[in-house]
């Protein structure tokens, strides 16, 4: 392994380190406003594309490293990427069926 190779694989390391301390806080935050009913909308598909990404780069460091630790953390952020999708998929086809989609509540007309 070379030089930058190793500089490299510890950048990725620390992101990677970086990324799951953010992806504790926006679990916790989004657990608490899911208890308190906050209203579906579409920016919910905003928690598909980086869990997805972190999803790769920690198989990727897996295979970088050859370590299995890697392996079964970015399986059970698959599960957890796919459970999303699953979700946000769901809830977006009913309410486009229901016609509430579009609905903005922070840009309603007063009464």
């Amino acid at each position: 392994m070379s030089v930058a190779q190793g500089i490299g694989v510890v950048a990725g390391l620390c992101l990677w380190g970086f990324g799951l301390w953010w992806l504790a806080l926006a679990t916790l935050i989004t657990i608490r406003y899911w208890r308190a009913g906050v209203p579906f909308n579409l920016g919910w598909w905003g928690y598909t594309f980086p869990l997805g990404v972190y999803t790769v780069a920690t198989f990727r460091l897996g295979t970088t490293l050859n370590l299995g630790f890697f392996g079964f953390v970015g399986t059970v952020l698959t599960v957890a990427l796919s459970a999303m999708w699953l979700l946000v998929g769901a809830k977006t086809l009913a309410g486009a069926w229901r016609g509430n989609l579009f609905v903005s509540p922070c840009i309603a007309t007063p009464n």
